[in-house]
This record gives structure tokens, sequence and C-alpha cells, in this order.
């Protein structure tokens, strides 16, 4: 019975022993992701208006006045067309 728990506790500590680095590479690899998302800019006028709300410089009033206004402009520039009865033989 006792050479079981000998061995066990041998597996158990090899185990950790050779486990241990990765992780605290994990850690130390989670807390680079999270200074680099800190550092990061938004790219997108979205982007800035989302960092503008949560930031507190804008209401939420303004953000959907934005974000509308920016549809209404992207809707301008770039219309989308509606597919229709194009196709022969296709009934209504």
């Amino acid at each position: 019975m006792a050479y079981l728990v000998i061995i066990t506790v041998t597996l158990i500590i090899t185990a950790v022993m050779l486990l241990w680095p990765r992780l605290g590479d994990s850690a130390n690899a989670e807390g680079e992701v999270r200074a680099d998302a800190e550092k990061a800019a938004p790219t997108t006028l979205e982007g800035v208006l989302a960092a503008q709300l949560v930031g507190g410089e804008i209401s939420q009033d303004q953000y959907r006045n934005a974000l509308a206004r920016l549809a209404e402009r992207d809707d301008e520039r770039n219309p989308m067309s509606v597919p229709g009865n194009d196709r022969p033989g296709a009934c209504a």
C-alpha cells in the first residue's frame, strides 16, 4: 500500500515540475495581451465613438445620433440593392 502512495506522489510531483514553466508563461502572456489591448487605439469611427461612450466623453444620445448619421452616410456612399424577383420562373 505504501508503495502505491509513493508512486502516486512521485508522479504528481513530476507532472507539476514539468507543467510549472508552462503555467508561468501562460500568466505572463495574458498580462502582455492586456497591456497591448490597453495601448491599442481604435482604428474605425465606430471604435472611436464606442471608446468615447465608455470613457464618458459623449452621452448615449450623442452616440446613437452619431451612429445614425454614420449609417446614413454609408448608405449614400455604398447603397445596397435589395434582391427582387429577377429569376425567371420564380413565383411571387
